[in-house]
């Protein structure tokens, strides 16, 4: 691969691991899985990892740690070979939607409960009302996209 490839990988792996930090996701962590969706051959060590994303080998541990009992990557350990390898466990990302999906419903519940709370009282209402519209178009509109998500054809 190009030198100038490698380094629009990289600045896109930290894009990637960016945007995961604000779903919660530690910034290493988001590099780990940014990398291990693109490496070849498909399964790192720990220490493969370290060197490629130039991160600490415990910091590495520690985030290969959270994303394992996330499910996002898998552990494969094999006879004969003292290191593990990890990789991306691109099956679970479905879950991953699919909690997020389950969170958008479960505030249109929150703000469905707070619009009864308000009733009679449409002037104290009218933030929590525009809140509640956008989760109800949610709450509405998403499932039926959702159950119409290709199949991964891999």
């Amino acid at each position: 691969m190009s030198v100038g490839r490698e380094t629009r990988l990289s600045a896109w792996i930290e894009r990637f691991a960016a945007h995961f930090a604000e779903e919660g996701i530690p910034l290493i962590g988001g590099r780990i899985l940014g990398y291990l969706l693109v490496c070849q051959p498909t399964e790192r060590t720990a220490a493969e990892l370290s060197q490629e994303l130039e991160a600490s080998s415990g910091s590495i541990s520690t985030n290969l740690k959270f994303l394992v009992n996330a499910g996002l990557v898998t552990k494969r350990t094999r006879r004969g070979r003292q290191a593990a390898q990890y990789r991306i466990n691109e099956k679970r990302w479905v879950d991953l939607i699919q909690r997020k999906l389950d969170a958008l419903v479960s505030v249109r519940e929150l703000t469905e409960a707070g619009m009864r709370l308000m009733s009679g009282d449409p002037e104290r209402a009218v933030r929590l009302r525009t809140v509640d519209d956008i989760y109800t178009w949610l709450a509405t509109e998403l499932p039926a996209v959702w159950e119409r998500r290709p199949s991964s054809s891999r």
